[in-house]
Parts: structure tokens; sequence; C-alpha cells
């Protein structure tokens, strides 16, 4: 058992270094570290498979191309408001019509302060 061809490996580096470009916006965009490795591993798989496979690596291609080009389109902000889950703000709930619950200053439900003598 030896190591695997010279071409082989040179290409899942160099899938690496490309796939590094987008995950570098994805990162400035806040999205979890898992997500990202997923990202990159799924743009390597992706390009050695169309690069491997001569005959039916062309499907892949226009997959390949849009998830390597949208981080890169994409304003950040935008990204990780698609992307991230659980970080909006909560609704309100039990507010009816024209009722805005939390939003003005709060009541003072405290005791009163002693008068000055």
């Amino acid at each position: 058992m030896g190591l695997p061809a010279p071409w082989l490996i040179a290409l899942v580096l160099l899938c690496f270094v490309l796939a590094a470009i987008p995950t570098r916006q994805l990162f400035r965009a806040g999205i979890r570290p898992a997500w990202l490795w997923v990202y990159v591993l799924l743009l390597v798989v992706l390009g050695v498979a169309a690069v491997a496979t001569r005959g039916p690596g062309r499907f892949l291609v226009p997959f390949l191309v849009v998830l390597y080009v949208a981080p890169l389109v994409v304003a950040p902000d935008r990204t990780a408001r698609w992307l991230r889950r659980g970080r909006r703000p909560p609704k309100n709930v039990g507010s009816g019509p024209g009722r805005d619950v939390g939003s003005g200053p709060g009541r003072d439900v405290g005791p009163d302060d002693p008068p000055a003598p």
C-alpha cells in the first residue's frame, strides 16, 4: 500500500487553497466554524470529483461554481442573515394590534422614596 498519486495530492491541496477564499468571506460573516468546515469539505470533494471523473464530473461543475461564487458576490451581512439561525430578535407574543410590548419605558413598581426632612 503506497501513497496516492502525486497529481491527486496536488489536486486536493489546490482545492483546499481555492476553497479558502470564499470561506474567508463566510468567516467574516460570522458563520460557525463547524459549518465552515462542512463548506470547505464539500467544495474539496466536489472539486476533486469534477476533475477525477471526466464525464459525470461535468454535471458537478454548475454546483461547484454556485457554491464558490455565492459568498464572494453576496455581502457578508446578508450571508450571515441567511445562514445563522436562532439569533433573531424575539417576537412580541401576546401583544394585540397597536400594542408593542416592551418597547416603551418600564414602570417603576418599587417602593416610593421616603420624604426628605
